[in-house]
């Protein structure tokens, strides 16, 4: 017979619970929660989770559940539970039996040669899409200035889709310490509706940082001071495209450039 979590008033739901809801309590303890049979089986394969709560009946409905059910039942931390003890703290519609707390990603410094700042990015969407298209288009680090929706929020990590555990992310960056994270990309473009210059005009096989701003307002007055402008133009009325759709397109931009070097040189 296994022992279930049936009270919300137990001690790892409230920690759970906790890890949701604040961004406070996520980088004092430097651990974030994933939600889902896919995403805990990433986690898995990373690092071992210091919680994780389970149904065991939701699990075992489905193959890819049981398997993973078979995997955890062994480890020390993971506990079972009720759906509705899951139910209420699932940020899902329709949650499929686990939750895991898991530490966060500690990777080491590299200088990238295509780096994605996000510049008070709000939309967790936004910024969740943002990073699997620097994932897929060959980024090698993700800086996140202050004023940007917390990477590590429970919106993000789902929006992820399990990225967080393969891309280098740093959040919370004022300018003056993301400079040092820089200084060896020979340009930093910034995407704004109005410059010179369009994207596919700039040379992105260089060193580059790509700079994405806020939905409504842009990149701030700081980052235009360090860095240059490269815009979309758009054919008919529209002004401007949704933040992750103009970060995607850049990124990709900057992708295609570099598969052409390759090519040409192979």
């Amino acid at each position: 017979m296994i022992d279930l979590i049936t009270s919300t008033a137990n001690h790892h739901v409230k920690y759970l619970r906790s890890l949701l809801r604040s961004r406070k309590d996520r980088h004092s303890e430097r651990r974030f929660v994933v939600e889902g049979v896919r995403l805990v089986g990433d986690a898995l394969n990373f690092a071992q989770p210091s919680l994780l709560l389970y149904v065991p009946e939701q699990l075992a409905s489905t193959e890819r559940g049981q398997q993973l059910l078979d995997q955890i039942t062994q480890l020390p931390n993971a506990f079972a539970t009720t759906p509705a003890i899951l139910a209420g703290l699932s940020d899902v519609e329709t949650p499929q039996g686990i939750i895991a707390v898991v530490p966060m990603p500690q990777f080491i410094s590299q200088s990238a040669s295509l780096i994605l700042m996000l510049d008070g990015v709000q939309d967790p969407g936004n910024v969740g899409t943002l990073l699997r298209s620097a994932e897929a288009a060959g980024v090698g680090q993700v800086l996140c200035l202050q004023g940007t929706a917390d990477v590590w929020s429970p919106k993000v990590v789902r929006s992820g889709m399990g990225v967080h555990f393969r891309l280098p992310i740093v959040d919370g960056l004022q300018w003056e310490a993301a400079l040092p994270m820089i200084e060896h990309c020979q340009q930093r473009f910034a995407a704004v509706q109005d410059s010179t210059l369009a994207y596919d005009q700039a040379d992105l096989t260089q060193p580059t940082v790509l700079i994405i701003g806020n939905e409504a307002n842009g990149v701030s007055a700081t980052t235009l001071s360090y860095a240059s402008t490269l815009t979309i133009p758009m054919l008919g009325s529209l002004e401007s495209l949704n933040a992750a759709v103009a970060g995607s397109v850049l990124l990709f931009e900057a992708a295609r450039q570099r598969r052409k070097i390759i090519k040409d040189e192979g």
